[in-house]
């Protein structure tokens, strides 16, 4: 009986195995007949393994010595029958599996690649002079991507600056305006590109302010919207643009000959009246305290040239001490201050404690590694080579 029984499994086993290539020669590859298929007949083949091959490799052990070894020769051919026909049932798939192990090394794998805007055909088109066919281009694209931030731009830049198209320019950055996740630096590109096309086509400086003041706006709090502030306070004014708009060309006076035989001195350049100066700076600071650059002129028309070096001092701490201020120019105002200390005070120590300002409030950065690195360099003046504020160029307090 356990004979007969034996005999059945193998003839289900085969003749499973010779139903499951009959049907392989007569498939198409790629249906799901075939899926179905391999997946039969894997566990068919899994069955005989585990079922028959596994118990018969088992009695192996129970034989007599000549028995047995034939009992595990044919269990072992078994075996290797077995994963041989699971390796000729897989075969497209483990190649394809160890094939793209390698391949991925070189190409990525197979991750799908995000659709992304294609402005080169814009961008011949407007080489080529084609303006037209350039926003063409783009306005297709758009189509397809519309929230893509550079492509408006883009349209933006061909209305303004090819097609004198100013209104239409700003009507394209509104709109971008109104996109969704634009960061702080997003927006005060747009509106800054905005306000130059205001100032130089439209030469209209109040819609240029207006621009700006929207930074201030939409990214309160930014590093974008402090350095909008700054340029608010120093926007260029309607005077300006009336004197470029109505400049009168300059006469270049007929070479003058043998110019090197005279003996006629030179006149010397007039001298900048510094009381003057120091008032528009100050008439700056009354209209915005928060203009850094008219007050960094003021910090060095003091040191430079009134020699009041606390009042310059005091300037420079406003400046370093001002909440909101961007990293960058507070390191150079600490180096700034550390530069004044050793060249017009000969304080190195004064210097370097400037420098550790750097330090302490930038931690493990590279502003502190570069504070360090100049704190190695920072030498005493020597006296005779000791410059005074304002001096002139070269010439040592001995001598003056």
């Amino acid at each position: 009986m356990e004979t007969a029984l034996h005999i059945l499994e193998w003839t289900a086993a085969i003749g499973a195995i010779v139903w499951f290539f009959w049907l392989r020669l007569q498939r198409k590859e790629g249906t799901s007949a075939a899926l179905v298929a391999k997946l039969l007949a894997t566990a068919v083949l899994v069955w005989i393994f585990v079922g028959v091959v596994v118990p018969f490799l088992r009695r192996a052990s129970a034989e007599s010595m000549v028995a047995g070894y034939v009992v595990a020769m044919v269990g072992a051919g078994s075996t290797a029958i077995c994963f041989i026909l699971l390796g000729v049932l897989w075969r497209h798939e483990m190649t394809d599996w160890v094939a793209s192990l390698l391949g991925n090394v070189f190409d990525g794998g197979h991750q799908e690649l995000e659709p992304q805007p294609f402005y080169a055909k814009a961008d011949a088109a407007k080489m080529a002079g084609d303006i037209p066919g350039a926003i063409a281009a783009v306005r297709g694209e758009l189509e397809k991507f519309p929230n893509d931030f550079e492509g408006r731009m883009k349209l933006a830049s061909l209305l303004a600056e090819y097609s004198e198209d100013l209104p239409g320019a700003i009507a394209v950055v509104d709109e971008t305006l109104a996109l969704k996740h634009l960061n702080a630096g997003q927006v005060a590109y747009a509106l800054n590109t905005a306000a130059d096309w205001h100032l130089k086509f439209g030469r209209d400086p109040e819609s240029a302010r207006r621009c700006v003041a929207r930074i201030t706006e939409l990214a309160p709090g930014s590093e974008s919207a402090r350095h909008a502030e700054q340029r608010l306070a120093n926007i260029t004014p309607p005077e300006m643009l009336e004197r470029e708009d109505h400049r009168q060309p300059i006469a270049i006076p007929e070479f003058e000959r043998k110019l090197g035989l005279k003996r006629r001195k030179p006149a010397a350049p007039a001298k900048p009246d510094i009381n003057a100066e120091e008032r528009r700076l100050r008439d700056r600071l009354a209209r915005n305290a928060n203009d850094w650059v008219a007050r960094e002129e003021l910090a060095r028309l003091y040191v430079e040239q009134f020699e009041f070096f606390e009042r310059g001092l005091q300037e420079l701490e406003v400046l370093v001490t001002t909440p909101g201020q961007p990293k960058q120019e507070i390191v150079r105002w600490l180096h700034l201050q550390a530069d004044w200390q050793v060249k017009y005070r000969n304080d190195v120590e004064a210097g370097r404690a400037a420098l550790r300002r750097i330090q302490e409030l930038y931690p493990n950065s590279a502003f502190a590694e570069r504070a360090a690195h100049a704190m190695l360099y920072l030498q005493p003046v020597a006296k005779f080579e000791k410059k005074k504020p304002g001096g002139k160029p070269g010439v040592t307090e001995e001598q003056e």
